[in-house]
């Protein structure tokens, strides 16, 4: 069942809203339903092409997978840096 609570929004980027649930000691990513399915899109076609051998567009795949959750990533980094917040673990993967 749904319920009204309220989030600290620290970021209302466009597909990178980063947000923090009163209950939880360091925000999140919220992520959209079409761009989790298009990341789950190019995971089963990941694995599709290993199925088939084809190791040019195993890592082609991979590559276009590893950028979209790199980029997702620096962004949630840049703004816990922006509002002060420690990362919730070490080895950044930006800067």
């Amino acid at each position: 069942m749904a319920r009204d609570e309220s989030f600290e929004v620290l970021s209302d980027a466009s597909n990178a809203v980063i947000a923090r649930h009163p209950g939880r000691s360091h925000p999140g990513v919220l992520v959209q339903g079409d761009s989790l399915r298009a990341l789950l899109d190019d995971v089963d076609e990941l694995v599709e092409e290993a199925d088939g051998g084809d190791l040019g567009a195993v890592k082609d795949v991979s590559l276009i997978i590893q950028a979209r959750l790199r980029d997702l990533l620096s962004h949630y980094e840049a703004v816990l840096e922006q509002e002060g917040w420690e990362l919730p673990y070490s080895g950044r993967v930006s800067g």
